[in-house]
């Protein structure tokens, strides 16, 4: 994506109701080099930064404050009919920790994020670096995806853990 044109959608979208005009946000994120499905609800303050590839299926819903977060030559897709509930985290790049030089913190990483068809991300739940929700998948209020959710799956808690299935 176009990171500068991506800060002008950031700027627009300060200036519009949360809950309104839509298909006008979503013809803002196709400018900036998203691919961006129909029928698409993404709320004002959400942010969307980086210089990610972005995928956004048809009917899906980004909540309010929301933050999708891709580090340069990283992807991010979200399924068809998904919703990324309010102060829900997507990012997508990382550091190696190790204790040479004058950091902790190294050299940075990315790894893709993959949120399946169906699957929500509830309120203030954290999807690390290279992780895949599984289609029609459920990750509850407050949840750190560190492993991978298989299709079906409802998982919960930090580090979230499998706490049911829908199949």
């Amino acid at each position: 994506m176009n990171t500068k044109k991506l800060y002008v959608y950031s700027l627009v979208c300060k200036l519009l109701p949360p809950s309104k005009f839509h298909k006008l946000k979503a013809s803002l994120l196709r400018w900036c080099g998203a691919q961006v499905g129909n029928n698409v609800e993404i709320m004002s303050s959400a942010k969307i930064i980086g210089n990610m590839d972005l995928f956004i299926g048809n009917n899906v819903f980004i909540g309010h404050d929301a933050l999708i977060f891709g580090a340069a030559d990283s992807k991010i897709v979200i399924g068809d009919y998904a919703k990324v509930a309010s102060r829900a985290i997507l990012v997508t790049g990382y550091h190696k920790f190790a204790p040479d030089g004058n950091c902790i913190s190294g050299e940075g990483q990315h790894a893709d994020i993959i949120i399946g068809r169906g699957s929500v991300i509830s309120t203030s739940s954290i999807v690390y670096p290279g992780k895949t929700i599984g289609e029609m998948s459920y990750v509850t209020a407050g949840s750190v995806v560190t492993h991978d959710v298989p299709d079906y799956t409802r998982v919960a808690g930090v580090p979230a853990r499998e706490i049911g299935k829908f199949k």
